[in-house]
């Protein structure tokens, strides 16, 4: 089959390989969207239409606050904009493309889908981009999808501190890849740390568990690195 190349398997290889990672965060998302009480139907459309957990989780709060649907729109097009240059960048990479299949699939655009794309572009022999892309695409967002409707499911009737744990997936997910990045083990014991400390001190201190729980974290370190 044409649309089954090489180089649409050799992406799909690599979206399995964050694929558990979008099935977390989405699953946050669901829960979350579960706490806050926004309709299912609502949840699954967002994850179809907008495919970007930072724009959904932003959206999400903003709709339990009581913003209107012009304002929750509003907040998830301005988070979104980063894409418009992620878009961009790859169209340029994208060779025999028609501008009606670019803007299709730009729709699926995300962070992860961009920079395994971006990276495959820099190896001596990166085969059809596009195909590639596809094939990232093809894993990542059905298991948004499948993320979504798991914490969708897993979010009835959660007591609030375990949903709110939910809600920690995609800074905790940031949090770590940023780690992965040092080699320090100081960086590593903040993420650890924080995930420990938030839910408790979100329980305690409603709206300012996060906040408290990093300046501990960061106090603690220091601390602990002035020490040794």
């Amino acid at each position: 089959m044409r649309w089954l190349t090489a180089d649409t398997r050799s992406g799909w290889r690599a979206g399995f390989a964050v694929g558990p990672t979008f099935l977390a965060i989405f699953a946050g998302f669901g829960i979350a969207s579960q706490a806050t009480q926004v309709p299912e139907l609502a949840a699954v459309l967002a994850t179809l239409l907008v495919f970007a957990a930072p724009a959904q989780f932003a959206m999400v709060d903003l709709a339990s606050q009581g913003g209107t649907l012009a304002q929750v729109i509003a907040i998830g097009v301005l988070v979104n904009l980063r894409f418009v240059l992620m878009s961009l960048t790859l169209a340029t990479r994208f060779q025999g493309v028609s501008r009606w299949r670019l803007a299709f699939w730009a729709q699926f655009v995300s962070a992860s889908s961009y920079l395994l794309t971006f990276f495959q572009s820099r190896r001596p022999e990166p085969g059809n981009l596009h195909d590639y892309y596809r094939g990232v695409v093809l894993v990542t967002f059905p298991a948004a999808l499948l993320g979504t409707l798991g914490g969708l499911a897993l979010g009835v009737g959660l007591p609030d501190i375990v949903a709110f744990g939910g809600t920690l997936f995609l800074p905790i997910y940031f949090a770590l890849l940023l780690a992965s990045e040092v080699r320090g083990r100081y960086e590593i014991g903040a993420v650890l740390i924080g995930l420990l400390l938030t839910p408790p001190l979100e329980a305690l201190a409603p709206g300012w568990g996060l906040f408290i729980a990093a300046i501990a974290a960061g106090g603690l370190l220091r601390s602990i690195e002035g020490w040794a």
